[in-house]
C-alpha cells in the first residue's frame, strides 16, 4: 500500500455503538475531494462490530489511524484523537453523521485564505425515516443563523449571536494549534459535554469564518441513542455543563459582551432537556436550572433582547426559582390595553 501524503486536514471521529451509522459515515470522510486527509477514528471500547470495522477501514486505505481504547467517554476519546493528528487542521465528525464529498475542501480553502481560527459551515438535520427527498431538513436558528453572519472574517464577541446558535462542533475546521489549547471535558456518560468546549472555543477565538453552505449531515432521527433522548440522571449533568460554560466566559472575560445570547441558548437548550427528565428527577432539575439563570434577575443590564415574551415570562419564572410544581401554578401571562405584556409572579404583576 503506498504511503498517504502528508495531511492537510485531520480528521477525528469518536466511536462507541453507532455499527449501524459507521460505514456511511467513514465512507463519506474517504471520498472526500481533499485527498490529503488523515481518518482517526477512535474506537472507544464499543461492544458491538465497531473495532473491527475500524480495523477494516485502516487495512483498505492508509490514511486511516485505528485507535483502540477502553471505554472513557466521548471527550476522552477526541482528546485523544486530537492528540494524535498531525494536520494543521482539525475537524470533528459524529460517528452517526455523514459529510458532503466537497465539506473539507471547501473548509480549507476559506482557512487557508483567511488565517482563520474556526471556520464553521452550515448543515442539514438528517432523518433517514422521512420519505425520500424530505429527509434533509436545513438547520436554521432564529438567533444566531448563519446566513446572516458577517461574510469577511469577524471576532465571535463582535457577532454575539453566534454564541445562541447550535454548539455542533463537528461543523467546524480549527487551527491545530489553536485547537490544542482547549480540551474537552472528560466527564464519561455525561450530555452536552461539547457546550463548555465550543464556548471556549468562540471566546478564545480572533477570527472565524462562515462558509454559507449545509456540507455535513446531523443525524436527529428516533432510536439514534443521543444524549438528548436519555431519560435518566446523565440529563442533570446538563445544567452543570451550562454552569460549566458560563465559568468559561467569565474567566476570559468575554460574558459581558454575550450575555444575552449566551443566556438564549442555555435556557432554550436546558428546556429541552427538563421536559425529558424523569418526574422524580423534575425539582433537582429545576434547582439547578435556576442557578444557572438566577444571576440574569440579578442584572439591571439584561435586556431579554433574543428572547420572545413567552421565553422571557418563563426565563424569568425560573430565575426567581421555588419549585417546578409552583412554577406550573404561577405561570400567568396578561395583556393590558396598549399592548403591555405583563408577568403575573406570586400574585405581583411585572410589566415586561
Amino acid at each position: 500500500m503506498p504511503a498517504s501524503p502528508e495531511p492537510k486536514v485531520s480528521v477525528v471521529v469518536p466511536i462507541y455503538k453507532v455499527e449501524r451509522y459507521l460505514r456511511q459515515c467513514v465512507d463519506s470522510i474517504l471520498a472526500q475531494t481533499l485527498q490529503e486527509i488523515e481518518v482517526i477514528l477512535v474506537d472507544d471500547g464499543s461492544p458491538d462490530a465497531c473495532p473491527a470495522m475500524v480495523d477494516e477501514f485502516a487495512a483498505r486505505d492508509s490514511r486511516v489511524v485505528a485507535v483502540h481504547q477502553p471505554n472513557g467517554g466521548y471527550g476522552k476519546a477526541v482528546n485523544h484523537g486530537i492528540s494524535l493528528a498531525r494536520a494543521p487542521y482539525i475537524g470533528i465528525i459524529e460517528s452517526d453523521d455523514w459529510i458532503e464529498p466537497a465539506m473539507y475542501k471547501k473548509l480549507y480553502t476559506r482557512a487557508t485564505a483567511t488565517g482563520a481560527d474556526v471556520v464553521k459551515c452550515m448543515f442539514w438535520k438528517y432523518d433517514s425515516t422521512q420519505p425520500e427527498g424530505q429527509q434533509d431538513e436545513l438547520y436554521t436558528s432564529r438567533v444566531g443563523d448563519l446566513r446572516t453572519a458577517p461574510d469577511s472574517p469577524f471576532c465571535p464577541r463582535d457577532w454575539a449571536p453566534i454564541f445562541a446558535f447550535h454548539a455542533s462542533l463537528w461543523s467546524n475546521l480549527y487551527r491545530a494549534d489553536f485547537l490544542r489549547r482547549i480540551p474537552i471535558i472528560e466527564t464519561a456518560g455525561a450530555g452536552y459535554q461539547d457546550f463548555p468546549f465550543i464556548m471556549e472555543v468562540l471566546a478564545r477565538a480572533q477570527t472565524m469564518s462562515v462558509v454559507k453552505e449545509p456540507l455535513l449531515h446531523y443525524r436527529v432521527e428516533e432510536g439514534q441513542g443521543s444524549s438528548t433522548t436519555c431519560n435518566d440522571e446523565r440529563l442533570l449533568r446538563m445544567p452543570a455543563m451550562s454552569l460549566r460554560g458560563r465559568e468559561v466566559l467569565e474567566q476570559l472575560g468575554a460574558l459581558p459582551a454575550v450575555k444575552e445570547a449566551f443566556y438564549l441558548h442555555v435556557f432554550l437548550a436546558n428546556a429541552t432537556f427538563q421536559r425529558s427528565i424523569r418526574p422524580d428527577l423534575a425539582q433537582q432539575y429545576f434547582d439547578q436550572y435556576h442557578a444557572l439563570l438566577a444571576p440574569v434577575a440579578k442584572d439591571p443590564d439584561f435586556r431579554y433582547c433574543y428572547f420572545s415574551a413567552k421565553e422571557k415570562c418563563r426565563a424569568r419564572l425560573i430565575a426567581a426559582g421555588g419549585s417546578v410544581r409552583n412554577l406550573r401554578k404561577r405561570w400567568g401571562i396578561l395583556r393590558r390595553p396598549g399592548g403591555i405584556v405583563t408577568l403575573r409572579l406570586n400574585g405581583r404583576d411585572i410589566d415586561l
